[in-house]
């Protein structure tokens, strides 16, 4: 079975890494010859993190015009292909021209959705013309498949999931010391820098337990936040670094705003976290709510006031984070791992790519007059 996948960006960008990189080696075990074509590469996120909108634009310009043609370059070379997967679409903010151009020659294609980009502009009105085009769509959580189901014949829900080999535990050591005062409280936040500004509702309750805790905030992104009297420990991502990062933190955290472009994330921050045994408080939108089981596997927070108290009892209690850490780690490994959606997304692909031959040969045995099974001599 041959697979061409046209992704967002190389290995450096998350969705990209987590929705198609990581599956590489499985569909290779599978027998499936899946080839990765990215649009964007590390340039563009150099670019992105330019300070100066106006040299911004400047450079993002003819890179992406480059990107563009490079991309419809890969698409006249593309040849036989038992399915073709497109990560949000071909070309961003251009009509589906080259969508429709593949399905006019046959192609089965599926579209790929981790977050909500049909409520960006430009796109409320492409996307459901893309999802009514094609074979089918892979989307993220159940937000995302309630919006696709709209316009598309076939959808199925593939969570964003991480490597438990990778993202694992280490062995705490311990301090030495049972007050709380003296034991060093780490509250980590990893992500990309247009999400710095959830953040916000962190910084009352942060700058209330620095008080009692010896507290930090560690922030692992492009750029450090922006938050007067809270004391940050920021480390640039690295994806050599990015778990040990997270490993020796003391607690996660992925606060939201209760938005329906929030709802539609499919909460990577945190099953990060709890892979690595870190308990985390999250903001109760989206698949928060079905990661965290509240109390339980870790803490839902929606106000000031709940995430101070969600917070302090974790800064304070050493067993408790033991107990969620551990709840954390199991809920990955059993629900969002990627040994279990390896061979799962396998089998996804596989039924795409077959999809429109099952129609026709399920039609091929319906009456086209009455829709009543013609007899086919089978008994």
């Amino acid at each position: 079975m041959t697979v061409t996948y046209f992704s967002k960006s190389s290995s450096i960008g998350p969705s990209s890494r987590y929705r198609i990189f990581q599956f590489l080696p499985h569909f290779q075990a599978a027998g499936i010859d899946c080839r990765v074509d990215p649009l964007f590469g590390e340039t563009y996120f150099s670019i992105l993190s330019v300070r100066s909108s106006v040299l911004r634009v400047f450079l993002k310009i003819p890179y992406v015009f480059a990107c563009f043609l490079k991309r419809l370059w890969a698409l006249l070379l593309l040849g036989k292909r038992d399915l073709i997967v497109i990560e949000g679409q071909l070309f961003p903010y251009a009509p589906p021209l080259a969508e429709r151009l593949l399905r006019w020659c046959r192609y089965r294609v599926a579209v790929e959705m981790d977050d909500a980009i049909y409520l960006t502009p430009g796109h409320q009105k492409k996307m459901p013309a893309l999802l009514s085009m094609v074979t089918g769509a892979i989307v993220g959580n159940d937000r995302l498949a309630a919006y696709a189901k709209q316009f598309s014949p076939r959808v199925c829900i593939v969570p964003t999931v991480v490597d438990t080999e990778r993202f694992k535990p280490v062995p705490m050591k311990s301090t030495g010391s049972s007050d709380e005062r003296s034991a060093a409280i780490t509250i980590v936040w990893i992500g990309l820098a247009y999400n710095l500004k959830y953040l916000g509702v962190l910084a009352p309750a942060l700058r209330a337990l620095q008080s009692r805790f010896r507290l930090t905030l560690r922030v692992v992104c492009s750029q450090p936040p922006h938050m007067p009297g809270v004391e940050i420990e920021f480390r640039p991502w690295d994806f050599q670094r990015e778990v040990a990062d997270l490993q020796d933190a003391t607690i996660g955290v992925m606060p939201l705003e209760d938005t329906e472009w929030a709802r539609g994330k499919c909460g990577l921050k945190l099953l990060q976290y709890l892979a690595v045994g870190v308990p985390s408080v999250a903001s109760p939108v989206g698949v928060n709510r079905d990661i965290i089981m509240d109390g339980q596997n870790g803490f839902l927070a929606a106000t000031e006031q709940e995430w101070y108290e969600r917070l302090e009892a974790l800064c304070r209690q050493p067993q408790l984070r033991a107990r969620m850490g551990q709840a954390g780690r199991r809920t990955v490994e059993e629900r969002y791992s990627l040994a279990v959606w390896g061979p799962r997304l396998v089998d996804v692909y596989r039924t795409f790519a077959q999809s429109e031959r099952l129609d026709a040969a399920h039609r091929a045995v319906r009456s086209p007059v009455s829709g009543q099974r013609r007899s086919t001599g089978a008994r």
